[in-house]
């Protein structure tokens, strides 16, 4: 489940909250978003929407790679 508050975005995981924090705007109304998991951070340049997915397909992705190791 994702949670707006201003410029902070959270989605709650298995594996802890992931938070990505606003930075800066960028051309065609886009944002920065620094994007912080529990196994790594990334920056990311889109809309609050495309940021949310973007951390919920990382999260995925995470959770697939954690599946085959384990």
């Amino acid at each position: 489940m994702a949670e707006a508050a201003g410029n902070l975005l959270m989605v709650v995981t298995p594996q802890g909250i992931a938070e990505a924090k606003r930075v800066g705007r960028a051309e065609a109304g886009q944002s920065r978003w620094w994007i912080r998991y529990r196994w790594a951070a990334e920056s990311f340049y889109g809309t609050a929407e495309q940021a949310v997915a973007q951390m919920n397909r990382r999260i995925g992705e995470h959770g697939t790679q954690e599946l085959s190791r384990g």
